[in-house]
């Protein structure tokens, strides 16, 4: 009850001085608004979900099961303007990484890849903005999804549509095709130990990650430095999932 409006999860700096001038200082206070007000001067329906949490009626259910994608896309802004070809496969690969621990986590394997850049283009007023995106595909032999396979895959096509001279923003990597790993079409030609063992490997590496976090075991081609990594200087503290950024209360 005596919890300050500003320090409600969902209520910005900007709504908190709003319902601060209407003399409500509160979460109590909040609480008891009624659903029009909030529905008109908190955002509509996301005013209406936060008195609704508030008085202990849940908005947003837990999903029992795990939705499947049948797409799964990664991408991000550079921290900083990328040139070198060595920075983009590093952040290709990366990304390629992220998505196959996603693919493994869902049970499945991707039969295609896709990769994308946007390079950085400047206006007449020379003003900044994303230039038109580029993209290259391609099928794979046998779906998979093992991270080494898959980066394997991406780099030539990395190579295909970079160009030396632009600036470029932002990259992203897409697997398609996907299909429940227990069903692959296999390919004849690839011995069954390789198999396994590809298999094995992408267990032992996601489970010492999940475990240590903050990739302790990686591919080389991810690179070790990363300075064209997405700056998260303004990331909001992950309470729930690392000890070393828990809420302290005094």
């Amino acid at each position: 009850q005596e919890c300050a409006v500003d320090n409600i999860w969902g209520v910005g700096r900007a709504n908190a001085k709003k319902l601060e001038a209407q003399g409500i200082l509160t979460a109590w206070q909040l609480a008891n608004v009624p659903e029009d007000w909030a529905q008109k001067n908190l955002g509509g329906v996301v005013g209406i979900r936060l008195i609704r949490e508030l008085n202990g009626q849940p908005s947003i259910f837990l999903q029992e099961e795990l939705v499947k994608k049948k797409m799964i896309t990664t991408s991000r802004m550079f921290g900083r303007p990328v040139i070198h070809l060595k920075e983009i496969e590093e952040a290709i690969a990366t990304y390629v990484s992220r998505a196959a621990e996603k693919l493994r986590r869902q049970h499945c394997a991707a039969g295609s890849i896709s990769i994308f850049m946007t390079p950085q283009a400047r206006t007449t007023d020379n003003h900044f903005i994303h230039g038109p995106t580029i993209s290259a595909h391609c099928y794979l032999p046998v779906a998979t999804s093992c991270t080494n396979t898959l980066i394997s895959h991406a780099m030539p096509l990395a190579k295909k549509i970079y160009t030396k001279g632009p600036v470029y923003k932002k990259a992203g990597v897409i697997l398609g095709d996907i299909v429940p790993d227990n069903v692959i079409q296999q390919n004849l030609f690839a011995e069954e130990h390789q198999k396994e063992n590809s298999a094995e490997l992408m267990k032992m590496i996601d489970n010492v990650n999940f475990s240590m976090r903050n990739d302790v075991l990686k591919f080389a081609t991810t690179g070790t430095r990363q300075f064209w990594k997405m700056k998260q200087e303004h990331r909001s503290l992950r309470f729930t999932t690392r000890w070393e950024e828990l809420k302290e209360i005094g």
